[in-house]
């Protein structure tokens, strides 16, 4: 029969393939010298298919060339975040007819176009062993009778599939008809066909493994391509390149380690050593000054206190040595731990320094307050009676003339490293800056809800002696108008749908805490003439 049109699926985010996915849709590597999405429109061309749709989501922008180079169509699906390709293929619903259905990222070695779909088909292959792909059952006659995610020693759908006509127009009615009921705009199109299996007849069509391939991994890639980091055009591989002075093909065992509140980094091997990429988060620069993170965190391997450092550049990446003998970090619970952050703290605090960027963290709390308001609506007058009060209590505690000192700015657990052999790090610099002395012991207070008991332990440990009545006063003054710097942060990153945080409740709560606190303290001094510190 003759093919109508094809559609390319194409706005994933592939998060398998990071962090070569931070830079560019994976239809876009450049595989055995081609673009994997330029060889298959090329295929699809020889085969005479030319209507071809590009449904394009994450990073679409990088696949307009297209349109000019081959005259394809695009449909944007700005769903592709966190929702299924179904949605991919109701955008394209009303060209559906005699259609191939083809991912960006298969490689096809022979082209698979060429012969004229009598039915409609699903290409699979025999796949032995546990996999995660859709595996199926198929009759004597070849149509698929059953559909399972994920198996053993079974047939699986892999590559591409033909839709009849007839069989795009009931799968569209199915579609629309379904498509806002629960669940199923988080399916796969496959998925959603498995549902429906008893009414869309879909015959299998079998393939050799070797010559229709779904790459799964950088791994796979680089096993079909030796060359292929050496071919990719990626700022990442070439950052790490200049840096270590090795080749693309010298970086092995790729492996994505954290995914940070405002970063992701992955760990590499080069020559038996392994290393640690940071990639800047996408609101990074939002909150964070990078030209202050450079210069405190190459400050920090100077002193000895972050001997991880191998290379930091302002743009935001990073490379470190990876600590693989760490034990956990636990500053709530662990004195002796807390007691090496605060030395390190007291070595810090003390170091001569330049002011590149100085933290004040009531204006920077407005900032982000203002930004959120963009999604939020008017947090000003939300938080007004809190807001006012951090203003009244700014006063006071910057009228206490306390010392301003190079900060850390993010203390709390993860960003202390503790090894086996008695080693520390004090990594993560990215919210460094001139402030208060109290700035870094406040992060790892007014994140949490520790009662007082806690509070003094954590001021005793840093001071490593009892406080006066004025340096208790000060430091819960600081407290207070530093937790509305969290809870701002929490309510921005909320309004851009990222992650807000596990503290935006504690901070709000310790906002009104040490405010009332502190006023008492500061307003009532006479109260506290027979004041002891712990008691």
């Amino acid at each position: 029969m003759k093919v109508d049109n094809a559609i390319i699926l194409a706005a994933g985010r592939s998060q398998r393939f990071a962090p070569l996915t931070y830079e560019m849709p994976k239809g876009l590597f450049k595989v055995q010298g081609e673009v994997l999405i330029e060889r298959q429109i090329g295929q699809l061309r020889e085969a005479g298919v030319d209507d071809i749709y590009i449904v394009v989501g994450y990073m679409k922008e990088k696949f307009f060339y297209l349109e000019e180079k081959y005259g394809v169509h695009f449909v944007i699906n700005n769903t592709f975040n966190n929702k299924g390709n179904i949605n991919s293929l109701f955008a394209v619903k009303d060209v559906l007819k005699n259609s191939y259905i083809c991912c960006s990222d298969h490689y096809f070695v022979d082209n698979p176009f060429i012969e004229n779909p009598q039915y409609s088909y699903r290409a699979c292959t025999y796949k032995e062993g546990k996999f995660r792909e859709f595996a199926v059952d198929v009759s004597d006659i070849g149509v698929i009778t059953d559909f399972h995610i994920g198996k053993e020693d079974s047939n699986c759908m892999i590559g591409h599939a033909f839709f009849s006509e007839s069989f795009s127009k009931k799968f569209v009615e199915l579609m629309e008809k379904e498509i806002n009921e629960f669940g199923i705009q988080n399916m796969f199109w496959e998925e959603f066909y498995g549902r429906h299996i008893r009414e869309l007849t879909m015959f299998a069509k079998f393939y050799d493994k070797k010559k229709v391939l779904e790459f799964n991994s950088i791994t796979d890639l680089r096993e079909f391509d030796k060359d292929f980091l050496i071919n990719i055009d990626s700022q990442i591989v070439r950052n790490i390149c200049g840096v270590l002075k090795c080749g693309p093909n010298d970086i092995k065992n790729i492996e994505i380690i954290q995914k940070g509140l405002t970063n992701v980094s992955f760990k590499f091997d080069v020559n038996k050593k392994t290393y640690v990429y940071r990639h800047p988060g996408g609101s990074a620069e939002n909150i964070i000054n990078r030209e202050s993170e450079v210069y405190s965190q190459n400050k920090a391997k100077e002193l000895g206190i972050d001997k991880t450092l191998i290379h930091i550049d302002v743009q935001g990446w990073k490379i470190s040595h990876f600590i693989d003998d760490t034990v956990e970090t636990d500053l709530e619970h662990n004195d002796k731990q807390l007691a090496q952050v605060c030395e390190y703290l007291r070595i810090l605090h003390s170091c001569d320094f330049e002011v590149v960027r100085y933290f004040d963290c009531v204006e920077e709390a407005k900032r982000l307050i203002g930004l959120a308001c963009k999604t939020k609506g008017n947090l000003f007058e939300e938080f007004k009676d809190l807001i006012d009060d951090v203003d009244r209590l700014k006063v006071f505690v910057k009228a206490d003339n306390f010392p301003d000192v190079l900060s850390h700015g993010d203390i709390y657990s993860p960003n202390y490293l503790f090894t086996k052999s008695g080693d520390i790090y004090m990594i993560d610099w990215e919210f460094s800056s001139v402030a208060d002395i109290a700035n870094d012991v406040s992060g790892m207070v007014t994140r949490y809800e520790l009662d007082d008991a806690n509070v003094n332990r954590y001021l005793r440990a840093y001071f490593d002696r009892d406080l006066t009545f004025e340096e208790y006063r000060h430091f819960i003054g600081y407290f207070g108008i530093d937790s509305l710097y969290w809870l701002s942060w929490g309510l921005f990153k909320g309004s851009i749908f990222e992650d807000d945080g596990f503290f935006m409740l504690a901070a709000y709560k310790n906002c009104k805490r040490f405010c009332k606190a502190a006023f008492e303290m500061y307003e009532h001094p006479e109260k506290f003439k027979d004041w002891k510190f712990g008691q």
